[in-house]
């Protein structure tokens, strides 16, 4: 079985952004094509309706690759990197949706309880995306538009958990930041951000 990381996770979802995936409900990181689209339309025709032809067949033409937003994470799952192939429900990641991949993971909690730990999924209900590092997720968002990175703190993540059959315990521990060496902002995490609040404290402020 071959063993997949979260730094690989990471990579993976940083090459669906650079390249523009797009969003094509039901689909794993696989080329857009017609024979594609004629699958998917037969097994979702409520998300395939005739309005979205156009944009399907440009998609196509393009030679786009995509995704929806748990299937982006099933994609790397399943591929075999050595011949670019995708299995079925392998490397310990079953099929199933966003919802159900949560309910499966082990290592869950809270968005507030998160750790600073790239590769882990963040959801909220019926919608996930990858955690990247320095507050930021890379998710496919939807439709209109198609893999996105976004700040953690500008969408509505309401969890957080390790993806089952990834491996998280190679990961690399994150350099610490000296205070005033970077910005800070909502969902930022780290020794600094520590100290920040402290001396907040300090001078009387309140924190949630």
């Amino acid at each position: 079985m071959e063993k997949k990381t979260n730094s690989a996770l990471v990579a993976y979802a940083r090459r669906a952004l650079r390249e523009g995936w797009v969003y094509w409900y039901g689909t794993t990181g696989r080329p857009c094509t017609e024979s594609l689209l004629k699958r998917k339309r037969a097994q979702y025709p409520a998300h395939y309706g005739s309005a979205r032809t156009a944009a399907y067949r440009r998609h196509i033409a393009e030679k786009r690759y995509c995704a929806d937003c748990i299937n982006l994470v099933k994609g790397y799952m399943w591929l075999d990197e050595a011949t670019g192939k995708q299995g079925y429900a392998i490397n310990g990641c079953p099929d199933t949706n966003a919802d159900g991949m949560f309910a499966r993971a082990a290592q869950k909690g809270s968005i507030e309880t998160m750790p600073d730990v790239p590769g882990l999924i963040v959801r909220f209900s019926g919608h996930a995306g990858v955690y990247v590092g320095e507050g930021r997720v890379i998710e496919a968002r939807g439709f209109a538009y198609g893999v996105v990175e976004t700040a953690l703190s500008a969408r509505p993540w309401t969890h957080w958990y390790e993806m089952p059959g990834l491996s998280y315990g190679a990961q690399t521990p994150p350099q610490e930041s000296v205070l005033g060496s970077r910005v800070l902002r909502r969902g930022s995490r780290g020794e600094d951000v520590r100290l920040m609040q402290e001396m907040l404290l300090r001078c009387g402020y309140a924190l949630p």
